[in-house]
């Protein structure tokens, strides 16, 4: 037997095609996939023969898309298609990101609506102050117009613009007549000035598994929110920041039974506001192992004001886990304001949390924090710890992180002494991970 190495051009094409396959080739905009086309010949042609490595791209759009006769629109186009032509009949991902508004263009609806086999698809623009979208608004209308589903075999869709606002009647997504098996949704807008209802107008909810949505809107949601618990049988992640102010009434409840009992839902975020409350003490979640209340920015100071010392946010998680009897075992508060007191009591009501995670704004005022540990210390000493189950604790502060994890020194100190683990950190604002 030879001693001697072999080279890996001696390999069959189908080992060196799996061993690229550990390259994360799709890694960076698929620039490793193309770095590796250029090694040599063979390489370029075994990666050309399996269609696996061509079945997602990633473009930015960094000019202003005109039709014809220029000839941008016309080139990017081909691109696309040579590149999801090498992938056959496999399910393809898109991702275009606009970095300046573009105009409607016919040549790429075109492509877009007519490949079925559009697995998912990603539409950013990054472009301050816009108001609507027409680009997307021209490709939503092409896809209603192609008279069937043009996108059969999509899963996931999202729609990232966070700062266009929409004006009433200009965003709609009739995804029955588009998508009927779209399961995962994310739609990231600054503001639509109508009910969101608008948005889902005759959408069949019955494959959705993942909604997340955010963006400030022009009328209540409560409403929404309960229609699609009781719509969306498959329904496991859902997230809506629909920045409503701390002054906004509670909504009247739709004239629906309650609680509304969604057997699947895993997770649940939402945006804190006196709507928020009134959505957890009105729906019954046995799956939900993830909450988080949170806020789509950072409250100021001086447009927050300091509630009384009421516990509005226990309150409902109280009434969520004793309708549900669920164990929830991450925990998310960010950028919520909270007493200490409300703080406190919504830890003694979530005992099965393992994993809790604050942000700054989740203690806004300057004495909650020491008072929040100080009453875990004292719950402590008393012999009733709070959260039995936990195994790991991080408190946010800008880009710092204060994190506790289960086996080390800090995190028995912070167990047992939650109150001088706190203090230990000088100046309570210098965290280290």
């Amino acid at each position: 037997m030879s001693d001697s190495a072999s080279h890996i051009n001696e390999l069959p094409p189908e080992i060196l095609a799996h061993i690229f396959g550990f390259c994360d080739c799709k890694a960076s905009n698929c620039k490793r996939l193309l770095q590796l086309a250029t090694v040599c010949k063979h390489w370029h042609e075994v990666l050309m023969a399996y269609p696996q490595f061509w079945t997602t791209l990633e473009c930015t759009i960094p000019t202003k898309l005109k039709n014809e006769p220029h000839t941008v629109v016309p080139a990017l186009v081909s691109h696309l298609q040579q590149w999801f032509e090498r992938a056959g009949d496999l399910p393809r991902s898109l991702t275009l990101s606009f970095e300046v508004a573009a105009r409607k263009t016919g040549l790429l609806y075109d492509f877009l609506v007519g490949s079925p086999k559009w697995e998912s698809l990603a539409f950013n623009l990054a472009l301050e102050g816009a108001s609507n979208w027409v680009w997307l608004e021209g490709l939503i209308a092409a896809a209603e117009k192609y008279g069937e589903p043009c996108w059969p075999e999509l899963v996931a869709l999202e729609i990232d613009a966070p700062a266009v606002r929409y004006h009433a009647g200009r965003f709609s997504l009739p995804l029955m007549t588009i998508a009927p098996n779209l399961k995962q949704l994310k739609v990231t807008i600054a503001e639509l000035q109508a009910s969101i209802f608008t948005i889902f107008e005759g959408f069949s909810w019955s494959t959705l598994t993942h909604l997340e949505f955010s963006g400030a809107l022009g009328e209540e949601s409560l409403t929404f929110y309960l229609h699609i618990l009781s719509h969306a049988p498959r329904l496991e992640g859902l997230k809506v920041l629909d920045q409503q102010s701390d002054m906004s009434p509670a909504s009247a409840l739709p004239t629906i039974r309650l609680p509304v009992i969604h057997p699947t839902l895993r997770y649940l975020g939402l945006h804190d506001s006196p709507n928020t409350m009134t959505l957890l003490r009105s729906i019954c979640v046995p799956s939900l192992k993830c909450l988080e209340i949170s806020r789509s920015y950072c409250p100021s100071p001086q447009n927050v004001i300091q509630p009384p010392p009421t516990t509005p946010l226990t309150d409902a998680i109280r009434i969520l886990v004793s309708a549900s009897q669920c164990e929830i075992k991450d925990l998310r508060l960010k950028w919520t304001p909270l007493t200490d007191g409300d703080l406190y009591g919504v830890m003694t009501v979530v005992p099965s949390v393992e994993y809790v995670e604050l942000d700054e704004a989740a203690c806004f005022w300057p004495a909650t924090l020491e008072a929040f540990f100080g009453r875990m210390q004292q719950a402590n000493e008393e012999g009733h710890p709070i959260l039995p189950q936990m195994r790991r604790f991080s408190y946010n502060e800008g880009y710092m992180c204060r994190l506790v994890r289960e086996g080390t020194p800090a995190f028995h100190l912070f167990r047992e002494a939650p109150l001088e683990w706190w203090r230990a950190t000088p100046d309570n604002s210098n965290y280290s991970s």
